[in-house]
C-alpha cells in the first residue's frame, strides 16, 4: 500500500506548502533538511497537476520578498518582483495582490 510507505498522508493548503518552500528559500538550517522537502513538495505538487507546483512557487516568492522586505533586505525583494514582472502581467498582478494581503494581515497583527 502507498501510504504505508510514504507515512500518514495529511491535506496540506497551498499556503502552508508555499511558507515551508519559502522558509527553505531562505533558511540556513544545519538539521532540517530543507532542501529534500522542498524537493518532495514539488514531486506530489507535479503529480496533482493542475498548475499547483507553479501556484505553491509563486506564493513562496511572494512570501521571500516580503519577508526580504520586513527585515531590511529590500534589494534582494526588488530582485524577486522583478523576475516575476518579467514573467508577464498576469503573475506580476497575483504576485502583487497577495503581497498587499499579506502586508494588510501583517499590519492588522503589529498595530
Amino acid at each position: 500500500m502507498d501510504n504505508e510507505k510514504e507515512g500518514l498522508l495529511v491535506p496540506v493548503s497551498v499556503e502552508e506548502l508555499a511558507i515551508l518552500e519559502a522558509m527553505a528559500m531562505i533558511s540556513d538550517c544545519r538539521v532540517i533538511d530543507f532542501k529534500s522537502i522542498s524537493d518532495r513538495i514539488d514531486e506530489r505538487a507535479e503529480k496533482v497537476g493542475d498548475g499547483v507546483k507553479g501556484l505553491i512557487g509563486l506564493v513562496s516568492l511572494v512570501y521571500v520578498m516580503f519577508e526580504y522586505e520586513k527585515t531590511g533586505k529590500k534589494e534582494a525583494a526588488q530582485r524577486i518582483s522583478d523576475e516575476l514582472a518579467s514573467k508577464g502581467s498576469t503573475i506580476a498582478l497575483l504576485a502583487a495582490k497577495f503581497l498587499d494581503e499579506l502586508e494588510e494581515d501583517w499590519r492588522k497583527k503589529n498595530e
